[in-house]
């Protein structure tokens, strides 16, 4: 008995220590973002290669839900800043088995709640060609607006967190992998506004979408 205890004692050590160093790691991020250093996540999964899954879905919401964030010159040098906290905090709790219902795609949970393609492309103010790019992950995650994501997910009655693990996630094929970049493995991603300028979309709503993205930058960044 004694000694089961003290493994669990030391088990529940590690995992604490883990924790403590995820934190550590994810709060340098959020810190280099806010000062504008313009951090890639692939640079840290390279110097932490065993917290490979875990930067990885702290990038996916990080970029799309999003955060608030402390001013950079209220974040102390040698501790977690409030966004930090609440950022780690909240992807905690996502990554429990409960708080995420898996989504297998964008058009098949529109056709389930009775959406076709189309008036799904149209219900969230896109087109059916770039609802097919966000269906095929062919646009970059960190450039998709947290607007967007939210209308996805109130117009599909999912989470956000689901809309944004489902547009974070590797393509079929991609032999499971997950990944968050603006190079994936297969294809060549584009960026969301580019896609927008090249769709078939009125002058009037390819405006909207640039404040919008505006907008969410700047909430983002406040």
């Amino acid at each position: 008995m004694a000694d089961n205890d003290e493994t669990q004692r030391a088990r529940r050590r590690d995992q604490r220590e883990q924790q403590y160093e995820i934190d550590r790691i994810t709060a340098q991020y959020v810190i280099e973002f806010r000062l504008d250093r313009s951090p890639h996540i692939e640079d840290y999964i390279r110097q932490y290669p065993q917290y490979t899954q875990e930067l990885l879905e702290f990038a996916v919401y990080f970029h799309t839900v999003g955060l608030d964030a402390a001013e950079p010159n209220q974040i102390p040098a040698a501790e977690l800043s409030p966004a930090a906290q609440k950022a780690l905090t909240q992807i905690r709790e996502r990554r429990a088995p409960v708080s995420i219902a898996p989504l297998v795609g964008l058009v098949k949970q529109g056709a389930q709640v009775g959406y076709s393609p189309r008036k799904l492309a149209d219900a969230v103010g896109l087109t059916t060609n770039l609802l097919g790019k966000l269906e095929a992950r062919a646009i970059a995650v960190a450039t998709i607006p947290p607007t967007l994501v939210r209308r996805l997910a109130d117009t599909l009655n999912v989470t956000p967190e689901a809309v944004a693990s489902y547009l974070g996630a590797a393509r079929p094929g991609d032999a499971g992998a997950f990944y968050y970049a603006d190079q994936p493995p297969t294809q060549q991603q584009q960026p969301f506004l580019d896609a927008v300028q090249a769709s078939a979309l009125s002058p009037e709503r390819k405006r909207e979408w640039a404040e919008i993205v505006s907008e969410d930058a700047g909430r983002t960044g406040e």
